[in-house]
């Protein structure tokens, strides 16, 4: 009764509380109005998570749902909300399966973003010549967010009754061409049953009849002679990359300087894969039908040096082939077996000679110009290591030597030794009777030292010693 009363004498004070409670629930309200405006609250019902999976992975996933579902402003998007009730209502009242139908999206919300989209040319399709043909959804209907029949059957929300859509149909012949060739495939299935269908375009256009080129720029340079993108593109959603099964390698690649030049199949088994991957099986023994000997190479069998064909061209020498039929021995050498001196694939100047004793020098080596006769050994005592003079201890050096003019005597050994040079002579004067230092040489040795006379001083008589 007093609150009657408070209201029926105090009209104004009602009207302050009606709006104060008005702009509480108004407050309250603004947060969860904002919160289901999100992405992050439509996977709240688990059928929209192929949908949101799909939106996080595509090109509009910086864009908001509701900007391309809900018409801008804030009346539409309250509007909506009693859309978005009824769809609350039928998750929990009913089991909602998908596809159900395209939702509609209307120009304008496109336009919203893409302002000039309609004023744009390109250089094959032109959006401008194209405008009002048919409504933006039409040919960027999954722009969105692309969802397969797969996922929404692993979510357990795919109806049943649903028809294959032009991505799964695409895929299951994608499928067929990789096992029965794609030659074949291309050659028996027409374009417009393997590409996502464009009902917008084919209302003008034949698809059959038309190039990828026709609406396709390329982002590479296209070979000439390949055949066209089909070659290694197939028709689809998705531009995806089969190398081709029967392929003329040359058509695309083009080999290295100096590589072998017969089939590219004989090395790289696997087309598509790695050409660094190449398996090659050697097989044919004669090398020179690929590869060139180097200048002044020896002839004979590459195999005989060159053991690991196929892999590396190390050098091994071999074992079981005479040095003569690779090496020609210099002038003057020692005319033995190799193998006397020489270990087979050490290099020639370490040779290590296994000399005979027993035999004669002069089999293999000739004297120099003026060398004295005679056994070599007499002098060079270490025959087989270095030809280093040893002289011989002997005091007949006659036999070697000759004494020059008017040389005193011929005992040698009387003033020479033969571990000294000649030139540190030790001449000890026999003793006389006068002191023979008093006068000159001459005097006594008229005719040279190899003789003397007393008559200089004591005339014919001779006078004494």
């Amino acid at each position: 009764m007093k609150i009657k009363s408070l209201m029926l004498t105090h009209p104004a004070a009602l009207l302050a509380a009606v709006l104060i409670a008005l702009s509480a629930a108004g407050a309250a309200a603004v947060p969860v109005f904002k919160a289901t405006e999100k992405p992050a609250f439509c996977i709240t019902c688990h059928e929209m998570r192929p949908y949101y999976d799909a939106w996080q992975t595509g090109a509009h996933k910086t864009v908001d749902c509701v900007a391309c579902h809900v018409d801008p402003g804030t009346v539409n998007h309250l509007k909506h909300k009693a859309t978005a009730t009824k769809e609350l209502v039928d998750h929990f009242s009913t089991k909602p399966t998908f596809p159900r139908g395209d939702a509609v999206v209307p120009d304008a919300r496109c336009l919203v973003c893409h302002k000039d989209i309609l004023s744009r040319t390109g250089p094959k399709f032109s959006h401008k010549q194209h405008a009002g043909t048919a409504p933006c959804a039409e040919c960027h209907r999954d722009a969105g967010h692309r969802v397969s029949t797969d996922a929404l059957s692993r979510a357990g929300v795919l109806a049943t009754s649903s028809a294959p859509t032009s991505e799964t149909t695409t895929t299951a012949l994608l499928a067929t061409m990789t096992s029965r060739g794609a030659a074949a495939t291309r050659s028996t299935v027409a374009t417009s049953a393997l590409h996502v269908a464009l009902p917008q375009c084919t209302r003008c256009h034949d698809l059959d009849k038309q190039t990828c080129e026709s609406c396709h720029t390329p982002p590479h340079k296209v070979l000439p002679g390949t055949g066209g993108c089909t070659t290694c593109h197939r028709p689809g959603i998705k531009w995806v990359f089969t190398h081709p099964a029967d392929p003329a390698c040359a058509t695309c690649h083009k080999p290295p300087a100096n590589h072998f030049p017969g089939e590219c199949s004989t090395c790289h088994h696997a087309p598509g894969v790695s050409f660094k991957n190449a398996s090659y099986g050697h097989t044919d023994p004669a090398c020179s039908i690929c590869h060139t000997a180097p200048a002044k190479h020896r002839d004979g069998q590459c195999a005989t040096c060159h053991r690991s064909a196929g892999r590396t061209w190390a050098f091994t020498h071999p074992t079981t082939v005479q040095c003569s039929t690779c090496h020609a021995a210099p002038a003057g050498h020692y005319g033995a077996n190799c193998s006397s001196c020489h270990k087979v694939g050490v290099p020639f100047k370490n040779a290590r000679v296994a000399h005979n004793l027993s035999l004669d020098c002069a089999r293999c080596h000739a004297r120099p110009g003026g060398h004295r006769a005679g056994q070599c050994s007499t002098c060079h005592r270490n025959a087989g290591s270095n030809w280093a003079f040893t002289h011989t201890t002997s005091s007949g050096c006659s036999s070697c030597h000759s004494s020059p003019a008017s040389h005193y005597g011929s005992t040698c050994a009387s003033c020479h030794s033969p571990s000294r040079a000649w030139a540190s002579a030790t001449f000890s004067h026999p003793s006389v009777h006068h002191g023979y230092t008093a006068w000159a040489c001459v005097k006594c040795h008229p005719n040279g030292y190899a003789s003397h006379s007393c008559t200089t001083c004591h005339g014919a008589q001779g006078g004494g010693d």
